[in-house]
C-alpha cells in the first residue's frame, strides 16, 4: 500500500509540475528569479566594507540606484522605489533613496512631504550591518504583484537591526495608491519644473499623449535589449503603419494636438511632419546606456523626465504596441501618476 501511495504521490507531483511549467506566470516567476540571482552575484562582492557604523534596531531601507548592475529605464526604477516606500510606510520602517547613477535624483526629482534623502557615507556596505535584497520582476500580473509584496515583506521585517538595501523595479504599488505615494515623495526639480511650465505653454490643457518603443528596430537607439535593425523597406512599412495610426487617434481627437514620445528620432522627425503633432526637443537616452558625451548630464537625460511629466499631464494617453513595437511601460507609468485614461493600441497588420 505504500508502494502505491508513493507511485501516485508522484505522478501527482510530476502532473503538478507539468501544469506549472505550462504557466506562462510560473515561467515568468523563474525567469525573474533567475535575473534576481545574476543581480546578486552581480552586487554582492561590493560589500567587502568594515564595519563603522553602530547597529541601530529599525534602520533605513534603502533603495538603491548606484550603477553596480542595470536597474531599467525611468519608469523601472520609479516604480520600484514607490512599492518599497508604500510597504516601509504599512510596516513602519524608515525610507530612504541612493540614487546616484548615471545622475543624482535629486537633479531632477526633489522630495516633496517626505524627505528620503541619505548621505552616502551613511550607507553601510558592510554585511554586518546591512542586509541586501533582490528583486527583479517577472510578469506584469496581479499574481506577480502580490507575490512581489510577500517576498520584500518578508526580508525587510527579518532583518530589523540592520539597514535594509533594496535594489528592485517592483510593481506592487501599480494596483494600490501609486498616484498618492509618488506625489508624496516626489515633485520636480526647479529646473525640470520651469521646463514642464514652458511645454505646457506651449500645449495647453487638452492635448493627448501618443508613444512608441522601437528599442533598436529602427537602428537610431541604443538598449539594453538585443534587437535586429530592419531592413529599409520594413522601416518603412513600420514608420508608415504608425504614421496611420496617429492619424486615427487624432480623427477621435481632432481640437487636440498630439503629443509624441518615442525612443526613435526617426519616428519623431515623421511624426513632426504632422501639423497637429509636437514632440519634445533634447537626447534621447536609456538610464542604463552611458556614453562620453559632450553635454552636461542635465541636459543629456532632461528630455527623459520631462517626457515622463508631459505624458502624465495629457488629458488621454495612448501606447502603440505591434510587430517591432514593445508595449512600453513607460507611458504607463506615467498614467498613473495624475490618474489619466489609458489606452494601448495594438495594431496587427503585417508586412508584404
Amino acid at each position: 500500500m505504500t508502494n502505491l501511495w508513493n507511485r501516485i504521490g508522484r505522478r501527482a507531483s510530476f502532473e503538478t509540475d507539468r501544469i506549472l511549467k505550462s504557466n506562462r506566470y510560473y515561467n515568468w516567476y523563474v525567469f525573474c528569479r533567475r535575473l534576481s540571482n545574476e543581480m546578486e552575484q552581480t552586487i554582492m562582492p561590493h560589500y567587502t566594507q568594515e564595519g563603522n557604523h553602530e547597529k541601530v534596531c529599525g534602520s533605513e531601507v534603502v533603495v538603491i540606484h548606484n550603477g553596480w548592475t542595470e536597474s531599467g529605464g525611468l519608469a523601472d526604477r520609479l516604480r520600484g522605489i514607490v512599492s518599497t516606500f508604500l510597504l516601509c510606510k504599512e510596516i513602519g520602517r524608515d525610507f530612504r533613496i541612493m540614487f546616484t547613477h548615471p545622475f543624482p535624483l535629486e537633479m531632477f526629482l526633489q522630495p516633496n512631504t517626505y524627505d528620503w534623502r541619505i548621505h552616502e557615507e551613511n550607507v553601510r556596505f558592510s554585511l554586518s550591518q546591512a542586509s541586501p535584497v533582490f528583486l527583479e520582476i517577472g510578469s506584469e500580473s496581479r499574481w506577480q504583484s502580490i507575490e512581489q509584496k510577500k517576498f520584500l515583506r518578508k526580508h525587510i521585517t527579518e532583518a530589523c537591526e540592520k539597514q535594509v538595501h533594496v535594489y528592485t523595479n517592483a510593481l506592487f504599488a501599480y494596483h494600490e495608491n501609486f498616484s498618492e505615494v509618488f506625489h508624496e515623495l516626489f515633485k520636480p526639480s526647479e529646473r525640470l519644473q520651469h521646463s514642464i511650465d514652458r511645454e505646457l505653454t506651449t500645449l495647453g490643457k487638452d492635448y493627448v499623449s501618443v508613444s512608441a518603443r522601437f528599442v533598436g528596430a529602427l537602428g537610431d537607439f541604443d538598449d539594453t535589449v538585443d534587437v535586429d535593425v530592419l531592413p529599409t523597406d520594413k522601416k518603412e512599412w513600420l514608420l508608415n503603419v504608425c504614421m496611420t495610426e496617429i492619424e486615427k487617434i487624432h480623427t477621435m481627437h481632432p481640437e487636440a494636438t498630439l503629443l509624441v514620445n518615442s525612443d526613435s528620432n526617426t519616428f519623431l522627425q515623421r511624426a513632426q511632419q504632422l501639423p497637429y503633432v509636437h514632440i519634445i526637443s533634447g537626447t534621447i537616452i536609456h538610464l542604463d546606456v552611458i556614453k562620453n558625451k559632450t553635454e552636461e548630464v542635465y541636459e543629456t537625460y532632461e528630455k527623459t523626465f520631462l517626457d515622463f511629466f508631459m505624458i502624465a499631464n495629457a488629458k488621454c494617453i495612448y501606447r502603440l504596441t505591434g510587430k517591432w513595437v514593445r508595449p512600453s511601460g513607460f507611458p504607463y507609468a506615467a498614467s498613473l501618476i495624475n490618474g489619466r485614461p489609458f489606452h494601448s493600441i495594438d495594431f496587427t497588420f503585417q508586412p508584404r
